[in-house]
């Protein structure tokens, strides 16, 4: 089995946009706060809630007291957090930044019980969340204790396209604005690393890079770099 055909089933599509299609339909009855580029995400309520992204890119993150940071998620419109702690109560250690200007809806406990009586399939979309995150969180662990850094690099570009690229004529594309050194964060490499790597897939045609897109041409000749 292909590491393609398992992202395929892991991060079903269909599964994906009904759970992004019903949050953002509930995310009008939430409080609604801004944050520009780059603006850490800080929610200042002592009481639990879920937050829905309604527009831009949110990467959440853990540092350490030295700044470095491993970046774990990279959200988009219809998705949440808060979830772990709304369900298992304490606090989140996981930071947020925007990537780019973006928007959330807040929606507090005693809203969600509400929604949750009118609406029971809510707690299947909760853990839907919960269960793609851990399923992030697995893979990039592996990708840190078995794969070398262009293995990493190509795994990576792979799972982003099944979570949240697009297929068009001349590829997959992956629409999102990430720098190199966002993507360094992501699979556990530095800058310069991932630049050489971006620059070989390029060089063999595996990719084309169009500004802060990334168009992947073939997926399963990138896969070599995985399997190696």
């Amino acid at each position: 089995m292909t590491i393609s055909s398992v992202y395929n089933e892991m991060f079903d599509i269909n599964r994906q946009k009904d759970m992004r299609k019903f949050f953002l339909n509930i995310a009008i009855q939430g409080y609604k706060k801004s944050f520009l580029k780059n603006e850490t995400i800080t929610i200042n309520y002592n009481k639990p809630y879920i937050a829905i992204i309604t527009k831009g890119l949110i990467k959440q993150f853990i540092s350490n007291k030295n700044g470095k940071i491993k970046v774990l998620y990279l959200l988009q419109p219809g998705e949440i957090f808060g979830e772990f702690s709304y369900l298992g109560g304490g606090f989140d250690l996981i930071e947020g930044q925007a990537i780019k200007d973006s928007e959330i809806s807040i929606i507090f406990e005693d809203k969600l019980s509400s929604i949750l009586e009118t609406n029971p399939d809510m707690y299947k979309y909760i853990a839907h969340s919960m269960s793609r995150k851990f399923r992030i969180v697995t893979m990039q662990m592996s990708d840190l204790i078995f794969k070398d850094s262009m293995g990493r690099l190509c795994d990576f570009l792979i799972r982003l396209f099944y979570q949240q690229g697009k297929k068009i004529k001349k590829g997959y594309i992956i629409d999102i604005p990430l720098t190199h050194e966002n993507i360094a964060n992501l699979i556990g490499c530095d800058r310069v690393t991932v630049t050489k790597g971006l620059n070989k897939l390029k060089k063999e045609g595996l990719i084309e890079i169009d500004g802060k897109k990334i168009i992947i041409k073939d997926l399963r000749y990138l896969e070599k770099y995985i399997d190696s």
